[in-house]
């Protein structure tokens, strides 16, 4: 069905762009659609999906969480241990299983966090002691 929809789109598409008269075909294009938009009857099958959209999305929701704790719990069988805290983590931390390596704060080198008189930012594209770190000499 999506492909259908996709193939008409790429039909209306080049027949708007392969007409001599591009503009006025796509005037009476747009036409048609914004009177299809209002029509109450496509109104009211709008409402009624939107409805049923909101409604089920609890039970996606729920149906989801369940998929990842049976996930989970498969991987705990295949992997003892992939869940317990590791180091520096609490046992009630939200997070159970790290997706990489924990990534620290670039504090020390940032310029901007650090601006006491005498430090020397040059390799890091900050001010060194006699002014800013550019490629041209100093003017006198």
């Amino acid at each position: 069905m999506k492909g259908k929809a996709l193939f008409a789109v790429g039909v209306a598409v080049g027949y708007v762009w392969g007409s001599k008269s591009w503009s006025e075909v796509y005037r009476r294009i747009r036409g048609g659609t914004e009177k299809l938009w209002k029509n109450p009857e496509v109104q009211e099958n709008v409402h009624q999906a939107t409805e049923a959209v909101q409604e089920s999305v609890p039970d996606i929701l729920d149906n989801l969480y369940e998929a990842g704790k049976k996930l989970m719990e498969r991987a705990e069988t295949m992997f003892p241990g992939i869940t317990s805290p590791k180091e520096g983590q609490h046992a009630g931390s939200s997070s159970t299983a790290k997706a990489g390596p924990t990534i620290h704060s670039d504090v020390v080198s940032d310029p901007a966090l650090d601006d006491t008189t005498g430090n020397d930012w040059t390799g890091e594209g900050g001010a060194a002691p006699e002014g800013p770190a550019t490629n041209t000499p100093p003017k006198p």
